[in-house]
């Protein structure tokens, strides 16, 4: 094994170690029809799909009336498509035989053909078109990626397959194969942050080829130094160093708030109550933009939780959210309103139709532990996060809820308050309206104060 992670190839002008020629081999290879990368960071596993799909062009004759095949390279947004589509655009650039397959004009310039390499779709004269899109990760909820929709292609590379969510792959990506299943190709390439994606589910199905390279082949095959690897051991969390350096899928970091583990226990859950429960329900009124409006309902003892189905409220005007809520609420339950911006009418209105109402304004300070929390927000979230971790609570299966809830993080400020931290991009609709359920007072069994 250490001679042969010792021989290098050399391909499209870059020396190619043993794992990055199992790569482009594994591209090359027509029998291999579903295939995942995970390899160290920095590996060059993205360089060499890139290098694999181009030798694949490189190697299809010109001939009259070819069928033309597609490649689709797909990632969570336009930065990172660049990636990928620079690493081809720099190939072919540098490959006489590449740049005269190009579809473009005759005796083109160095500048126009750079220019032909940064268009979205690039054109071969042996019938290979190549052609980049994004999945807009943070804006796919409502409508997963409505710009994906009626593409189709032989071969489909999906870059940062993490960052993209599972609704989006069901919904768009995996219908992208169906043109001609029995001979189209999937190329997952992934960095393994967590196993809320449908990355993890592919990493798992026996029907995929799998190339996992962490540091110690790296390391054989001269791509890392054990300086280095000693170095960043020394700087990251054991988290970072799993995924980055292992290459092996996480379940959370460090900061999260509820761990993977305590939502897979609370997924269907059976609660046994020790008194009659109590209906509540948590409404998260949306402010704006890709944002929701979610109604949640619980059953509560006080202290137990059993949530219900959540409701995407779809009406945008505050009168209107009101009524909705209003006809599916009864008058006698309890209605806990996130009654900052847009939510104070929301608010109002509920309670002008008699209905028992609650005002929660999360930016304001604890109304407990006051040295603890930096604000009620912290104060609920952390509430909830004691729930999950003591199995006192059953939700329901829904893939947004637990990814929302999976993504939230917190922090200590420099006085030491928890602080919750939302994930980028957009706001956890379904998770506040959850966390909104929560009652001001809590039975805490066995109070836990440890932070890790």
């Amino acid at each position: 094994m250490q001679e042969s992670c010792s021989r290098r190839y050399t391909l499209l002008g870059y020396e190619a170690t043993y794992g990055q020629q199992a790569i482009v081999g594994a591209v090359l290879n027509p029998k291999v029809k579903r295939l995942i990368i995970s390899c160290m960071t920095r590996y060059g596993k993205t360089r060499f799909v890139a290098i694999g799909l181009l030798l694949l062009i490189a190697n299809t004759p010109i001939v009259l009336k070819q069928k033309p095949k597609r490649i689709l390279i797909i990632a969570p947004s336009t930065d990172q498509t660049k990636i990928l589509r620079g690493y081809i655009s720099e190939h072919i650039a540098n490959n006489k035989t590449l740049s005269a397959l190009v579809d473009k004009p005759d005796r083109a310039t160095p500048e126009r053909l750079k220019t032909e390499m940064s268009k979205q779709r690039i054109t071969f004269k042996n019938g290979w078109e190549l052609i980049t899109l994004t999945a807009h990760a943070g804006e796919n909820e409502a409508d997963p990626a409505p710009n994906l929709m009626g593409w189709g292609g032989d071969i489909v590379v999906v870059d940062e397959a993490c960052l993209i969510r599972p609704e989006v792959y069901t919904s768009r990506i995996s219908r992208m194969l169906g043109d001609d299943a029995a001979n189209s190709k999937l190329i997952v390439i992934v960095n393994p942050w967590n196993k809320l994606n449908f990355a993890w589910d592919a990493w798992q199905n026996p029907l995929y080829t799998k190339i996992q390279i962490g540091y110690k082949q790296a390391l054989a095959e001269h791509r890392t130094t054990q300086a280095y690897l000693d170095e960043q051991k020394a700087l990251l969390s054991d988290y970072e160093w799993r995924v980055l350096y292992e290459s092996e899928f996480a379940d959370e970091s460090e900061d999260t708030l509820i761990r993977y583990d305590w939502i897979e226990r609370a997924i269907n859950k059976q609660i046994t109550f020790t008194s009659i429960p109590q209906k509540t329900w948590g409404l998260d009124v949306a402010e704006q933009g890709a944002d929701k409006t979610i109604l949640t309902p619980a059953e509560t003892d006080s202290i137990h939780y059993k949530i219900g189905q959540q409701t995407w409220i779809r009406k945008q005007e505050t009168m209107d959210t009101a009524n909705e809520v209003a006809a599916i609420v009864p008058p006698t339950e309890n209605i806990n309103v996130d009654s900052i911006g847009v939510g104070a009418g929301v608010y109002s209105r509920l309670t002008e139709l008699g209905h028992k109402t609650m005002s929660v304004r999360v930016s304001m300070a604890p109304t407990l532990e006051a040295d603890r929390y930096l604000n009620q927000k912290s104060q609920r979230w952390w509430r909830l996060r004691l729930l999950f971790e003591q199995d006192l609570i059953s939700i329901p299966n829904d893939p947004k809820l637990i990814s929302q809830l999976n993504q939230m993080r917190y922090k200590f400020t420099s006085v030491g308050k928890i602080q919750i931290i939302d994930p980028e991009g957009k706001s956890p609709d379904y998770a506040d309206s959850l966390m909104l359920t929560i009652l001001e007072k809590i039975v805490d069994p066995e109070p836990v104060w440890a932070f890790g």
